[in-house]
């Protein structure tokens, strides 16, 4: 037999009730009574990071200050573009993964954020001509080559939602 353990999804007493009152004001047409539940106790607590940790974004950040670090992650990029997202065709994320950039460096040229660039590669985002010309310019292609790519990647996004 399995032993019961908290979780978030598990049920909990009741720590008390409330009344809801449904109607006109001054004429109740029906009483509801709720129970209300605590569910604080029922959390996961997170990890503790070990000590000596070092992170992904804190290891990728000293491998770009390093020539030779910056050079295979460049590569790995490359490798990822064609491994996974060659059947894609010409998209945001893969001209970028082709030219060996990360979301930050392309928000960097674009002068914006990484989280603006994700958005673009999932193809949620709206933008503006000036941003697209930004876009064609960093990735070294036209604004037409730029249009056929936002409209594939928004394409596989709808794809992927269906």
């Amino acid at each position: 037999m399995k032993s019961a353990t908290p979780s978030v999804s598990a049920s909990s007493a009741t720590t008390r009730s409330f009344e809801k009152v449904f109607g006109e004001a001054g004429t109740a047409t029906s009483r509801t009574r709720a129970p209300v539940y605590l569910f604080e106790a029922y959390t996961a607590p997170q990890p503790l990071t070990p000590a000596k940790h070092t992170s992904i974004g804190q290891l990728a950040a000293e491998w770009e200050q390093d020539t030779k670090g910056r050079n295979a992650l460049e590569e790995g990029r490359q490798w990822v573009a064609d491994a996974f997202y060659g059947d894609d065709g010409d998209t945001v994320r893969a001209l970028r993964l082709r030219k060996g950039w990360s979301q930050t460096r392309l928000a960097e040229e674009l002068v914006t954020s990484q989280s603006h660039v994700a958005r673009i590669e999932r193809g949620t985002e709206n933008l503006t001509i000036e941003t697209c010309r930004k876009l064609s310019s960093a990735l070294g292609i036209d604004l037409n080559t730029l249009d056929q790519a936002l409209k594939r990647q928004e394409a596989i996004a709808q794809a992927k939602q269906r």
